[in-house]
């Protein structure tokens, strides 16, 4: 029977391989805690270092207990940075709003630079958290699928006792891929899930936090969830769609295993009488960023690791560039998500999603087109624009428009389809400084 938890050995080596090949946006001492999770997932797909071996029981514990970490310690600073989002809340709803998403020290939360700098509007940024928070609530995808006629997949995390799972002929890739909706009251009873009141210390090392499958289907792109509330409502909403998808990343290793998303949700839902939003809303969200099954393998689902990973080619991150898009700003055409799709088709992907909601949508067209708009044509005609593929770097990019004296960078596909216009003046400087 093949092993199902990763050798200490091959967590060491894959967590070394990701540190030196990927950069997150954020700080080292947080880059770190969502490596760890992230080496979980590799580790049950058989990536990396896991070479196409799949050890379906690994866990986060497994993880930082190879790499030489505390626990305790580990946990203890995962729930600190869901506090500071919680923190921020309360700040805001006892009338002592922030206007930047920094801490009450001023640190930015979840290392984020930006954050230190972007101002934000309070009032958008509950709203965004209420809704990102409910979303992925299993309840609330059963509804949907009803009311919209869709297919959602969904399930939840729970303690697993895994000396049960191994009794009863289960392992981690059967509950996290089957459907056991059906079932779940007798795994309660038979002790495999374990309520966290009743747990006894003595067999604490034997449960592990564990995603069980309710219901099989295509899931929800965290990548789509987050543009579309910001197309819809505005980009301080889509940031605290941002901020709980975060925090459902996050509490999945922390000291005390809690719906912490959901809780933060209620929190705001109960104590803020402005939110002027309710459920339908949460439907209508989850119906937005529900991935069709036809298209569950073409649509981009990025975790927190990838929304922040910043791209070799153009120096960015998924989540600054779904930003850009959202304000109107140029975007740089790049490949996300594990799946490596072009940023391009997520966004034809929740245009086409928006359409079908009966909400008028206004996509902002970014300042660089926008100042065209009042030009003459003849005037356009005679500007000078460099067209470049969506896999040359930005470098080489950079590099023609300075020697051909150009002003817009247009982004084309193979078909002559155009992805984006950058203003090569938001980059220039890079280049330059580079070079001296």
């Amino acid at each position: 029977m093949p092993k199902k938890i990763a050798l200490a050995e091959l967590i060491q080596q894959d967590f070394r391989n990701l540190k030196t090949s990927e950069r997150l946006y954020t700080i080292p001492r947080i880059e770190d805690l969502i490596f760890m999770q992230s080496i979980e997932g590799r580790a049950h797909n058989g990536a990396g270092a896991f070479n196409k071996r799949f050890y379906v029981n690994t866990t986060v514990d497994d993880v930082v207990s190879a790499l030489g970490r505390s626990p305790k310690v580990i946990k203890a600073k995962r729930q600190e940075l869901i506090d500071e989002i919680f923190e921020f809340v309360q700040s805001a709803i006892e009338d002592d709003p922030r206007e930047r998403l920094v801490t009450k020290s001023g640190r930015p939360i979840l290392g984020i630079p930006q954050f230190k700098d972007r101002t934000v509007n309070y009032h958008d940024i509950l709203k965004g958290l209420y809704l990102g928070g409910l979303r992925d609530n299993p309840e609330i995808r059963k509804k949907t699928q009803e009311l919209y006629g869709i297919k959602i997949g969904y399930g939840k995390c729970y303690l697993i006792n895994t000396k049960i799972m191994g009794d009863m002929g289960l392992d981690g890739e059967i509950l996290a891929h089957q459907e056991h909706e059906d079932r779940l009251n007798y795994y309660k009873s038979s002790g495999l899930i374990v309520d966290p009141m009743n747990m006894k210390r003595s067999a604490s090392k034997r449960v592990k936090y564990m995603y069980i499958r309710h219901h099989v289907g295509p899931g929800q792109s965290d990548d789509a969830a987050m543009v579309a509330s910001g197309i819809l409502y505005n980009v301080d909403v889509a940031l605290g769609v941002f901020l709980a998808d975060a925090v459902d990343t996050l509490e999945k290793y922390v000291t005390n295993f809690r719906d912490q998303d959901k809780e933060i949700a209620f929190f705001i839902k109960d104590n803020y009488p402005f939110l002027d939003l309710d459920e339908k809303d949460v439907y209508e969200l989850a119906y937005l960023a529900a991935i069709p099954e036809n298209k569950s393998d073409t649509i981009p689902d990025s975790s927190l690791r990838y929304l922040l990973a910043i791209d070799s080619e153009t120096g960015q991150s998924s989540f600054e560039t779904h930003l850009n898009f959202i304000e109107g700003k140029p975007f740089m055409p790049m490949a996300i998500s594990y799946k490596r799709i072009m940023v391009t088709v997520l966004y034809d992907f929740v245009r086409d999603k928006l359409s079908t909601i009966n909400k008028e949508v206004v996509f902002k067209i970014p300042e660089a087109l926008l100042h065209e708009l009042d030009s003459s044509v003849t005037k356009v005609m005679q500007r000078k624009f460099i067209t470049v593929g969506p896999h040359t770097s930005l470098k080489s990019a950079l590099s023609k428009v300075e020697a051909r004296k150009g002003e817009l960078i247009i982004v084309k596909d193979e078909f002559g389809n155009i992805l984006g216009v950058i203003n090569p003046a938001d980059f220039l400087i890079f280049l330059r400084t580079k070079s001296a």
